[in-house]
């Protein structure tokens, strides 16, 4: 990280032993479609989030990516940029249509909250009516508690899991977007 004038650049950096770690062994495409390994979208993604708690809103500048020399040739760097460039822009879009299933599940699970807690706030409701009675006090405690998980559950999926699928969406797509490097290592 270096400051020069006001303008700060960041690098996100991953290290791989070997070239074969950032590809997918099953995938048969040429080199510079090919998918990246699980293991190297999980390193490059959180070598981008690796940043400085100041610098956290702009993620990375840059990317950069480290692997062995003797495995490096000049059109092997660039088909190694084009695969990771390829693999985050459909990742991207993949999370773009997850986002889409999580609205629709989300929608049809507010739905079932609606058939399940007018009658248990019904429930309660009676309940209320008979205090000091034991079994009716755990009856209504137990209605208020699936009351409460039935209401979550649209709230996770609607707010936080769509929250969460969008800025992955992001970032995949920054990394698509942004200056991508090849460099050796020793």
């Amino acid at each position: 990280m270096a400051r020069n004038n006001d303008i700060t650049t960041t690098s996100g950096t991953a290290s791989f032993k070997s070239v074969a770690q950032i590809y997918d062994g099953d995938d048969p495409s040429p080199e510079e479609s090919r998918d990246l390994s699980d293991r190297a979208e999980d390193r490059i993604f959180h070598a981008i989030l690796a940043v400085p708690k100041e610098f956290r809103a702009d993620l990375c500048r840059d990317l950069i990516i480290r692997a062995p020399a003797q495995e490096l040739m000049p059109d092997r760097q660039a088909a190694i940029i084009s695969a990771i460039r390829s693999h985050f822009r459909c990742r991207a879009d993949e999370v773009q249509r997850d986002m889409k299933l999580t609205r629709r599940v989300g929608i049809r699970e507010c739905r079932l909250t609606v058939a399940v807690c007018v009658p248990s706030f019904i429930g309660i409701a009676v309940c209320s009516q008979f205090k000091g009675d034991p079994l009716v006090e755990v009856i209504e405690n137990v209605l208020v508690i699936f009351c409460w998980i039935t209401i979550w559950q649209p709230f996770q999926s609607l707010v936080f899991d769509r929250w969460t699928q969008k800025e992955t969406a992001k970032v995949y797509r920054k990394i698509a977007e942004m200056e991508i490097r090849v460099v050796p290592t020793g």
